[in-house]
């Protein structure tokens, strides 16, 4: 997806909504608000510096974040009140089979705390909707095409999103255990913080060394750019048989490139445009397979 076909409201809310959730004193958070809106603002109206693929225009403003507050995590505390809440309504649910696996690893994409425009980040209220789990209706539904990829797959690489999504995701990746073999998934997730994204440090805490192999992207980029990753990465997404990316940024990263095998599961925050499908609206919940815009993208490799 492009960067321009993101308004730059939406930005500067994402922005807004970030910053009032970091762990730092209200004045510097309302200075460093103000350096970002200038820097957002000032890209976009002399039309220049402003990277076409808009995971990578967004991690080089988050980069400019860190680099403003000295690289500190001021979403630790965040983070974890995430993954102890997913814990503990994870203890207490009851899932079985593929339909309520895939469920519950959609319903955690909803712990997103940047979609402010469209979606308020309430624990309380997420938490409630994990009770009904045999009443999610999918919009998009390519899970026939993720169980035969997966039928025919000797390796899966599973590219992680945000903490305490993290352990509702917990359900499918038993199901892909289940199938090839915890020796034969790789779990991915950045190599350092970027907002609420899972690290590796992050999966291995919270166990999910139990379902497969966990390894890094070596960036902290939003999705898997060339210049950003490590040669690891890079293999590893060219050897995977099947690719299964969580979260609306690996869409919008997928949808740029030619992969014909990668699984997309999330919930949409902000509407994510492409040729292969028009437009995909906000609260959209989709398993969308690459099969449908691999067409339209360029060659990765």
């Amino acid at each position: 997806m492009k960067t321009k076909d993101r308004d730059i409201n939406s930005y500067v809310a994402i922005i807004d909504s970030f910053i009032d959730q970091a762990a730092m004193p209200e004045e510097e958070a309302e200075l460093i608000k103000k350096e970002l809106h200038t820097y957002i603002q000032t890209k976009f109206s002399r039309n220049k510096w402003v990277h076409p693929e808009i995971t990578k225009f967004c991690t080089d403003w988050y980069r400019e974040f860190y680099r403003l507050i000295g690289g500190k995590d001021p979403y630790q505390e965040l983070k974890e009140k995430s993954n102890n809440m997913a814990e503990r309504v994870a203890k207490e649910l009851n899932v079985s089979g593929w339909p309520e696996s895939l469920a519950c690893s959609i319903l955690g994409n909803k712990l997103d705390y940047g979609a402010v425009l469209v979606h308020q980040c309430e624990l309380a209220e997420i938490e409630k909707e994990f009770q009904k789990l045999g009443e999610l209706k999918l919009d998009i539904d390519d899970t026939a095409i993720l169980q035969e990829k997966l039928g025919a797959a000797k390796t899966v690489l599973f590219l992680t999103d945000n903490c305490g999504e993290i352990i509702f995701d917990t359900f499918l990746l038993e199901r892909i255990r289940e199938k090839i073999g915890k020796e034969n998934i790789w779990i991915m997730a950045k190599e350092s913080s970027m907002l609420n994204d899972a690290t590796t440090e992050d999966l291995l805490k919270w166990g999910l060394g139990e379902y497969g192999q966990i390894v890094s992207t070596g960036s902290n980029c939003f999705g898997l750019h060339t210049e950003d990753v490590s040669e690891k990465c890079k293999q590893m997404l060219k050897e995977a048989d099947l690719i299964i990316a969580k979260g609306q940024a690996y869409l919008e990263f997928f949808t740029e490139y030619n992969f014909s095998n990668v699984i997309n599961i999330l919930i949409v925050k902000y509407p994510v445009v492409n040729p292969a499908f028009g437009t995909l609206n906000s609260g959209c919940k989709a398993v969308i397979s690459s099969e449908r815009y691999a067409q339209f993208g360029k060659d990765y490799f």
